[in-house]
């Protein structure tokens, strides 16, 4: 019974591959564009495609009865009508809500038994605050603003928990919002990190303009979405939830452990 994991060289699909062999695995796939790239484990088969290009995917679902489904909305309908046509049964999808609202619709609709995983923020995300947090001061214009960030590890600790599972059906249709432990706004982000890494992190506000100005080179027009996202953040306040734990067995990691054992990113 093959497990298929797409973008298996991306964050969260090289994840879940590791995943799937610490909970005994044995027959996984890798769909990958760049098996070198990838430094697959022993004993997992890469195949070379990419859900992008539907046309590659001609003998990757051959005895496939699961699927880990990485996130591409134009062409998640032709990828998941393939896996139906080849004998998938079951796929455990990233998506969620809001901006990825229609591929989660795209998923739901497929006629296949999907669980739908809908992460919020990304503490990988805060490896760009990286030479701001070498210098010992995050400077951003909304100290209010926050999430429950969550680790891509522990996505993929529940990707995999879920693929292997003995029970599925419980997990079918549903959508989950998936958080860390704990909601932080960002001057406790800061601290957090700074705790992590072992020196102390501070929070500077600065003006919009002066952060948009820093973010420009970097993110070109998306600094103006991100700064409108972090500001809606203030009012709609992400609750964190416990479902890292209840469907990984395992707690979910605080931004100050994910930070610890990510320290290298934050070297001066």
């Amino acid at each position: 019974m093959t497990i298929l994991v797409t973008g298996a060289t991306g964050n969260i699909g090289r994840k879940v591959v590791d995943e799937l062999v610490a909970r005994g695995a044995t027959d996984i796939r890798a769909l990958t564009t760049n098996p070198a790239k990838a430094d697959l484990p022993a004993g997992v088969e890469a195949f070379n495609g990419f859900i992008g290009k539907p046309e590659t995917l001609d003998g990757a679902f051959e005895g496939v009865t699961s699927m880990y489904l990485a996130p591409y909305e134009p062409t998640a309908a032709e990828v998941l009508q393939r896996a139906k046509d080849g004998g998938v049964q079951y796929v455990v999808a990233t998506s969620g809500s809001a901006h990825w609202q229609a591929l989660t619709d795209t998923i739901l609709a497929s006629g296949l038994d999907v669980t739908v995983l809908g992460p919020g923020e990304f503490m990988e995300n805060f490896a760009g605050w990286a030479g701001q947090v070498a210098e010992g001061v995050v400077r951003e214009p909304y100290p209010d603003a926050g999430s429950a960030p969550i680790s891509m590890g522990d996505i993929a600790a529940v990707a995999a928990a879920l693929l292997t599972a003995a029970d599925r059906a419980p997990h079918v249709g549903e959508v989950y919002e998936l958080t860390g432990p704990a909601y932080l706004n960002r001057v406790a982000m800061a601290a957090a990190i700074g705790e992590g890494i072992g020196r102390p992190v501070r929070f500077e506000q600065i003006t919009r303009e002066e952060a948009e100005e820093q973010l420009r080179p970097t993110m070109g027009d998306m600094a103006s979405w991100y700064l409108d996202l972090q500001k809606s953040s203030i009012e709609w306040k992400q609750q964190p939830n416990e479902l890292v734990q209840q469907l990984s067995g395992r707690p979910a990691t605080s931004l100050a452990q994910w930070a610890a054992a990510n320290r290298e990113l934050f070297s001066a």
